[in-house]
């Protein structure tokens, strides 16, 4: 068996750690070494190596062609070391980190944690929300949830489930002399939006609402949660999936206004770095999240026939209640 020729190993990690985050700065922080022992090790990697791995302008510091095709072997090198010792002293390696989109992890996730808990009493799970471009080269996270197109570089992404969107309101908004019966009587309420006035024009030019201008105005929100939020409490309508809006629609505090939903372009999607795809804790979270999101059709069905069944019993209790009256009116004097 030949012998591997390895630079020195402090060197290595000098380098990947000041790769991995920009800075001699930080990563002198991570190794709980001082600025000018990364820059030492990092130089003596380069004469070592015999090329630059660093382009150096003043504090900054940027990667070159040499250093950026090193770091991923590198990062990839010690996850594995890390993960290979925490399999042989019988632990799983610390937290499992999950970034979240904040409504989805709001609305969705952590109603149904106690099931992965359950499953998976051995693993720490750590919930991080946050909207962010995830960096895992520079971030300690194993996993993210997040909502978009798809197709980001660098990372494995498996959609989760789509989303159609709805206008939902609280039951109490509706004011009996200003019915909503059709799209068009939207324009007597605010329009909560999220993000952008965009959703709500695409929804009523779907619905049949001719030049909706009076659509632009309304309260604009970051987060579609607090939309749902603001909806629940009475101040206008709002755009909602499936996904963040079954609770409150199951539990009376939102109502459906309208059968016509608009599939929107964005998905709910998993992604998470190569590397991370052999820890044994990712690769639980991915296949509990799966079945999860597998069974949200299941969710959104029950969903409706509970919503039809409500209907029903509304319906024969107006019934009944208009009944004796009838009788008593048809009694002779």
């Amino acid at each position: 068996m030949s012998i591997r020729r390895l630079p020195p190993l402090n060197a290595l990690k000098a380098f990947e750690a000041a790769a991995r985050h920009g800075s001699f700065s930080r990563a002198a922080e991570e190794l709980h070494v001082t600025h000018a022992a990364v820059s030492h090790q990092v130089r003596a990697l380069e004469e070592e190596a015999g090329i630059a791995l660093f382009h150096r302008t003043g504090r900054a510091v940027e990667l070159t062609d040499a250093g950026r095709a090193l770091v991923p072997v590198l990062s990839q090198a010690f996850d594995q070391i890390a993960d290979g010792w925490a399999q042989a002293l019988g632990q799983e390696g610390g937290p499992l980190t999950v970034s979240v989109e904040p409504s989805f992890a709001a609305r969705w996730l952590v109603l149904r944690l106690g099931k992965f808990y359950r499953a998976h009493p051995e693993i720490e799970l750590r919930l991080l929300p946050s909207s962010e471009v995830i960096d895992f080269e520079r971030q300690n996270i194993d996993l993210g949830i997040r909502y978009g197109l798809g197709g980001w570089s660098d990372v494995i992404s498996e959609k989760l489930f789509e989303a159609t969107v709805y206008p939902v309101c609280s039951p109490l908004l509706i004011d009996p002399k200003k019915p909503i019966r059709t799209p068009e009587d939207l324009r007597h309420y605010p329009l909560l939006h999220e993000e952008t006035m965009g959703h709500w024009l695409a929804w009523l030019e779907a619905a049949g609402v001719r030049n909706p201008k009076w659509a632009a105005r309304g309260p604009l929100f970051i987060e579609a949660s607090l939309a749902l939020q603001a909806a629940a409490a009475g101040q206008g309508v709002a755009l909602a999936n499936d996904a963040l809006a079954m609770t409150d629609l199951a539990e009376g505090r939102l109502v459906r206004l309208f059968d016509l939903e608009v599939p929107d372009e964005e998905a709910y999607w998993l992604v998470y770095p190569q590397r991370s795809a052999r820890k044994p804790k990712v690769q639980a979270f991915r296949n509990w999240i799966r079945g999860e999101a597998g069974l949200l059709p299941a969710e959104i069905a029950g969903l409706k026939e509970r919503g039809r069944a409500k209907a029903r019993r509304r319906s024969a209790s107006d019934r009944h209640s208009k009944a004796p009256a009838a009788r008593r009116r048809a009694r002779p004097a």
